[in-house]
């Protein structure tokens, strides 16, 4: 079997960590089994679906290097790949399941369903009505949806992940395959698209297992073989909560505004879910694509852990070049001092030491713009009179430093602690709260060589 999978979003917002996870899942299959990975956008929701996300959606994809073979901008044999053009399709699947007696017409108004009382939705009232009820409806011109008749059995759903989840013909709502509107559902759109397009694996998330067992009854009704199923676990917070859009900032934008890196974000996600075999956890893509298969995929939630995504972040910067740790941070960052930034990576002040791209710009400020001292700082180290000293000393001790290199900086300043007999970390404290204006900064010496003998001496006798 030719393997194709599908990632079909409804573009309702851009691209989220839930969404992100769900179609790196079917690229990696995809790519794995050599297959096609088919990019579709389920737009037939009036209430949900806007434009103005779709092209957000595609770049969120192409930023995390998820190429498809087929889609909405590529074209391909089975298009179009926007659902709300696909109308005379899906019209097409609705006839064959009235011909096939699978469904029936619901003339019930909100109103007079909440009227009767129902606590388990639609109660089915109009599901066996008699050809006297409905010409009276007919006559009275009243709108109806079409409503999938659901077999009076045990319904069984194979899922990859799950195994066999059985649900009772009582507890599966007669659900609606076509508003009064004439509108599909998501349902029938759904499984219409997939059955043309012919989807072999539906890899989606644990929400939507409740609408397999419905898209599995319309397969049936049709006389069709259903795609296999495979239902991710939720994403849970640290609190083992599903993971809130509301508490948290999910899409992709927000992570790339924040410095994540992509490669480290797939691979984070890729985890969410699925193990490799070794257990390893820094894995470069064409290793995940290698070893992914759908048997190690975990049933059970997957813990958005931030600090593992901080961790693997640093991981992956850690290993880029030089030249392409500056290009990132510029990208992301174009008002940040070239030049400082240059400086800084060559004395690898900062690449080893932040979380993210973000955490740059903040980190070496200092390096190029006289910062404020911090009032706590300056109260506790640099109001006493060992401070004074170490300070006076060292202003004078740098404008004798030649060469002006990082190493002889730090001879002097570690001369300077003898000669006021403290030891280094006392005797830096006060310095490094005068150059940095903050007890913590980049290394001290290689920070006093990037700003400049007379910024240096300048800020030194200031704090004095």
């Amino acid at each position: 079997m030719s393997v194709r999978v599908r990632f079909a979003p409804n573009p309702s917002g851009e691209l989220h960590v839930g969404s992100a996870r769900a179609a790196l899942f079917n690229w990696l299959f995809a790519r794995h089994h050599g297959g096609a990975f088919v990019l579709r956008i389920e737009d037939t929701d009036p209430a949900t679906a806007r434009p103005e996300f779709i092209e957000p959606i595609l770049d969120g994809l192409r930023w995390l290097g998820l190429d498809w073979d087929e889609g909405p901008d590529v074209g391909g044999p089975y298009g179009p790949y926007r659902q709300s053009e696909r109308r005379e399709l899906h019209l097409k699947t609705i006839e064959r399941l009235v011909d096939a007696g699978a469904v029936y017409r619901d003339y019930c108004t909100p109103d007079e369903v909440r009227a009767r009382g129902t606590a388990r939705g639609y109660d089915r009232h109009c599901r066996d009505l008699g050809p006297d009820q409905v010409a009276a409806f007919e006559a009275e011109g009243r709108p109806y949806a079409l409503r999938f008749r659901v077999p009076e059995r045990t319904i069984v759903l194979n899922d990859v992940v799950r195994g066999d989840v059985t649900v009772e013909w009582k507890d599966v709502q007669d659900f609606v395959i076509a508003r009064s509107d004439g509108t599909p559902t998501f349902v029938l759109a759904n499984v219409s698209d997939d059955l043309a397009m012919d989807i072999t694996h539906a890899i989606r998330g644990e929400d939507l297992l409740s609408a397999a067992v419905q898209n599995l009854l319309v397969y049936e009704a049709l006389g069709e073989t259903p795609p296999v199923y495979v239902h991710l676990p939720l994403i849970l917070d640290e609190q083992r909560k599903k993971l809130s859009k509301r508490k948290m900032a999910t899409g992709m934008h927000a992570f790339r505004a924040a410095g994540y890196l992509s490669e480290a974000l797939v691979n984070f996600l890729s985890l969410l879910g699925w193990s490799p075999g070794s257990g390893e956890e820094i894995l470069p893509r064409e290793r995940i694509v290698s070893e992914f298969d759908l048997d190690r995929v975990l049933h059970h939630g997957a813990v958005f852990d931030r600090e593992k995504l901080d961790w693997m972040n640093q991981e992956y910067m850690k290993a880029l070049s030089a030249d392409e740790f500056e290009a990132r941070v510029l990208e992301l960052h174009p008002e940040v001092p070239a030049e400082v930034l240059r400086r800084a990576v060559e004395l690898d002040m900062v690449q080893t030491r932040v979380r993210t791209l973000s955490e740059v710009p903040q980190a070496i400020h200092y390096l190029h713009t006289r910062p404020a001292v911090d009032p706590g700082a300056r109260d506790k180290v640099l109001a006493t009179e060992d401070a004074r000293a170490v300070l006076s000393r060292t202003a004078d001790a740098l404008e004798r430093v030649e060469p002006w290199t990082h190493e002889a900086i730090w001879e002097a300043v570690q001369a300077v602690a003898e000669e006021v007999g403290l030891n280094k970390r006392k005797a830096t404290a006060p310095i490094r709260v005068a150059i940095s204006g903050s007890q913590v900064s980049l290394p001290l010496p290689e920070s006093i060589f990037v700003i400049g003998r007379e910024e240096s001496v300048a800020r030194l006798r200031e704090a004095v």
